[in-house]
């Protein structure tokens, strides 16, 4: 058995260029920290140097061939020669093949001072907030197909967009703290810009090092850690659960079994990445280990060098023969359960893992009258009592076991979307059903997606009973002449005030729903401008069991609703991030009407592996709020974009309302909400899905000028359809046959389009300007502000220079409103800094000319219904007289 000490020493004192310029004859020149030479290996015809010598680290790679690794690597590759035969040629070298080890003290991570790890911890715990604010790291995860939050949570991976910088206090030494641990390269940059990131923890749970992965294919380099002698480990905690080991050869590798559930699993870093932290660890209780590398010669060579040091450690070795290239690549095509069976293979012995999957498999799900009942193993979970609100989603859930014959169990009330609730109950059942935190905690989250996607019964039924009365009154209503600015004055007596073209599009869009296409909205405001408010209150008039109204929607989660569950009925969503990753789907059903998803799954009848497909029809009117100045345009263009009147005007009227609500007026207007909610909610469900058909449409004209039109004209022509369906109650009623079956329908009035082109000029003219409405109103502002200043010092407007500050005080906007939509006018040119750096305010001068008085162009200029009645009678004229 070769003592660690030998090995170290051979690794640290031979100088590995002298040895392969010796060995080989290689003409090595200077590259940066580094030396560049030709490989030398006689199979691989190098034309240009790509095999580098680092003295720092005293490891070799070429980035031709792919081969590399430390000074043993290369005897076996190059000389053919065994571990044992390698250290004994080194030891019998002379001295003068041998470095002298530097005594200075170098950067990076040894020896990281306690303030150090402090600090890297706090970056650390900045990569995994971005992580969740950046969608390019999360894509790239999903494309190695890693999904599992949870997965990612426990082994703290994190995303380095390039941000770091923004969030530094102004504080030069931690700056130089930063650049001495390696997170800023000497020139003040990140290191791991671009690159999904792991924190790497000692024995006492410290993160003493970074690993980085480049999202970017392509780069140079695309494996990254912090400078210095290689410490730290990541999932560590599997050492000290298990006796055996699953370990890979990367930290993606054990990130992608970790997510399979194979929780005892542990990276090395690289074909020759087994360093003394790891060895220290599987010293302490590790048995058996089985190693997972790549199926190509790096890793295959990688997996008799470890299993050579595992062994004189005394741990048994199981080397796993992938038959593709690596572990990722292995579960994009083959499942846990396949993966369970090569490791079997490997060691026929039962195995820890074979549990593992058994009990997350689902075992039972079954509707309840008040809930559900869910199985995952022998583990059962009942859930009934859900009760959803902005910030919590509250459900009592009954966690029950048979254990040697008794029949156990917790009961409680919990907040499945509290952490420390999920985490409390986790640990009660964990002591329950005698099993591991890791996998009760996966129950639970697994519970929260069901409870979350979960439809009461009672919410599927078609709505209470009217007595005669509110029917008369809902009828009457919507036979009213003076319909629209009654729903205008009962959203005023509401609360609402203000906001008219707002409401009325609101409300017109909520009750388009039942449209073959539906109109959809998205609201735009900063935080408490009152876009909740105006959506709230709209949904309070719909019929409770014809919306959905959500806080956050996951991924895959409108995939599994019942087929119909959403015709016809409108998806209110608190906030566009709420989407999240079902974005896509939200835009499919509304585009297409549908959305359908291929899923795998077992056969519980033949065991084999089938496909299933699941299909939500539409369609939906989709209610979106948001508190973002750019939006997706794939996107947005399919909504009307409504923003909320922020100005002090405004305000001052919503605190006049606020203190009336105190009064006992108020206290009317307050009594009078609920009965205008019932008359609304049963004038809706009076309201029949019938046709509108539009005889105008000939005289109708759009703007053409840009492809954004095709989808506005659209949202037009709807506009004009739900003014119509609106009044179904005040229109004839024709029918038609059609293929042998009877259609109703109602036709258009020029009523109908006068108050939409009303309406279409206010809400859809700015789909036409290239800035959005608030950054609009922020340039025609500081253009009369640079306009002003110039008259007074009789200066050139090109040459007046203006801070964030001096458009605060002349506008009387917040700092947050002008940072917020003055990033889109610089990014557009209107706008560009004169001067700006670290410690200095910014300096902008104009570059536009306009000054507002070109905003007519964003006028749709639509037929007025005059010119259609003009063009009509036209058209009687002329057809008399053919």
């Amino acid at each position: 058995m070769i003592e660690q000490s030998r090995i170290n020493t051979i690794k640290t004192c031979v100088d590995l260029k002298a040895y392969i310029e010796q060995a080989t004859g290689a003409a090595f020149k200077k590259n940066g920290k580094g030396y560049v030479c030709r490989c030398p290996f006689p199979d691989h015809e190098d034309k240009t140097p790509s095999f580098v010598v680092t003295p720092r680290e005293n490891l070799w790679n070429c980035f031709g061939c792919g081969r590399g690794g430390d000074i043993f690597e290369f005897d076996h590759l190059y000389f053919n020669l065994d571990f044992k035969t390698s250290v004994q040629k080194h030891e019998a070298a002379a001295p003068a093949s041998q470095k002298a080890v530097k005594n200075k003290k170098e950067t990076g991570t040894d020896g990281l001072t306690v303030k150090d790890q402090k600090l890297l911890a706090r970056v650390v715990s900045y990569y995994q907030h971005t992580l969740g604010e950046d969608p390019k790291g999360m894509a790239y995860l999903k494309t190695r197909g890693i999904t599992d939050n949870q997965s990612l949570t426990d082994f703290g991976a994190g995303f380095a967009n390039g941000t770091l910088l923004n969030i530094l206090p102004e504080d030069a030494d931690i700056i130089k703290s930063l650049k001495k641990i390696g997170i800023l390269n000497t020139r003040g940059k990140e290191v791991f810009f671009n690159c999904v990131v792991f924190p790497l923890y000692d024995d006492k749970g410290a993160v003493v090092n970074l690993y980085g992965r480049n999202i970017d294919d392509d780069c140079q380099i695309k494996h990254l850690y912090l400078p210095g002698k290689r410490t730290g480990l990541v999932n560590r905690q599997a050492a000290k659960r298990s006796q055996t080991l699953v370990l890979t050869e990367s930290i993606i590798d054990a990130l992608t079994l970790y997510d399979q559930g194979f929780k005892n699993v542990m990276p090395i870093y690289g074909t020759n990445g087994l360093i003394d932290d790891h060895l220290f660890f599987f010293n302490r209780k590790i048995k058996e280990a089985y190693l997972v590398f790549d199926a190509d010669d790096a890793g295959r060579n990688a997996s008799r060098s470890v299993s050579e040091q595992l062994k004189e450690k005394n741990i048994i070795c199981h080397v796993i023969e992938l038959p593709v290239k690596d572990v990722n690549l292995y579960f994009n095509r083959h499942t846990p359960e396949e993966f369970e069976t090569l490791l079997k293979q490997a060691n026929p012995r039962s195995l820890e893992q074979s549990d593992k999957i058994n009990n997350r498999k689902q075992t039972l799900y079954n509707e309840t009258d008040q809930g559900f009942m869910v199985g995952y193993g022998d583990r059962q979970y009942q859930v009934k009592g859900i009760q959803r609100g902005d910030t919590q989603l509250k459900a009592t859930i009954k966690a029950s076991t048979d254990v040697e014959g008794n029949a156990l169990f917790e009961l409680t009330t919990i907040d499945l979307y509290s952490s420390r609730s999920r985490t409390w109950f986790a640990k009660l059942c964990a002591d329950l059903f005698r099993a591991s935190p890791e996998l009760v905690r996966e129950d639970i989250g697994r519970l929260l997606t069901l409870v979350e996607n979960f439809t009461p019964k009672q919410a599927k039924a078609q709505g209470p009973k009217t007595t005669k009365e509110e029917t008369r009154l809902a009828m009457a209503f919507l036979k009213s002449p003076n319909l629209m600015e009654e729903i205008l004055a009962d959203l005023a007596v509401m609360g609402v005030i203000g906001e008219e073209i707002n409401k009325t599009v609101c409300y017109l869009a909520a009750t388009s729903r039942k449209l073959a296409k539906p109109i959809s909205i998205l609201i735009q405001s900063r935080s408490s401008a009152g876009k909740s408010t105006l959506q709230n209150a709209v949904l309070s008039l719909m019929p409770e069991e014809e919306y959905e109204n959500y806080t956050r929607v996951t991924d895959q989660s409108l995939f599994y609703k019942e087929e119909d569950s959403l015709v016809h009925k409108i998806l209110a969503i608190e906030e566009d991030v709420g989407m999240g990753g079902a974005a896509y789907s939200i835009r499919n059903i509304q585009s297409s009407g549908r959305i359908t998803v291929a899923t795998t799954g077992k056969d519980p009848g033949t065991g084999k592996m089938k496909t299933e497909d699941y299909t939500v029809k539409g369609p939906v009117t989709v209610m979106l709020t948001t508190t973002a100045a750019d939006l997706d345009q794939e996107t947005a263009s399919r909504f009307i974009f409504l923003s909320i009147d922020e100005s002090p005007a405004m305000t001052a009227a919503i605190h006049e309302k606020q203190r009336e609500s105190r009064t006992l007026k108020g206290l009317v207007q307050k009594t009078k909400t609920r009965s205008i909610i019932k008359k609304h909610q049963n004038a809706q469900r009076l309201l029949k899905p019938i046709a509108v058909v539009n005889e105008f449409t000939p005289y109708l004209s759009y703007p053409s000028q840009s492809l954004v039109t095709r989808r506005d004209h659209e949202k037009y022509l709807g506009l004009i359809d739900a003014i119509a369906f609106l009044h179904q109650c005040q229109r004839e009623i024709k029918t038609m046959e059609i293929d042998n079956a009877t259609v109703a329908y109602i036709e258009v009035t020029l009523d109908d389009i006068d108050r939409a082109n009303r309406i279409a000029n206010e809400v859809l003219g700015q789909s036409l300007d290239e800035l959005a409405r608030p950054s609009r109103t922020l340039l025609d502002a500081v253009s009369k502000m640079v306009n002003e200043l110039a008259e007074d010092r009789n200066t050139p407007m090109e040459e007046i220079y203006f801070t964030r500050r001096m458009i605060r005080e002349y506008m009387d906007w917040s700092d947050w409103q002008i940072k917020t939509h003055i990033k889109q006018l610089e990014d557009l040119e209107y706008l560009y800094i004169r001067m700006g750096s670290r410690g200095k305010e910014y300096a902008y001068a104009l570059n536009y000319k306009g000054q507002g008085e070109d905003n007519s162009r964003f006028f749709l200029n639509l037929t007025p219904v005059e010119e259609i009645q003009r063009l009509m009678a036209g058209a009687k004229e002329a057809a008399k007289g053919g």
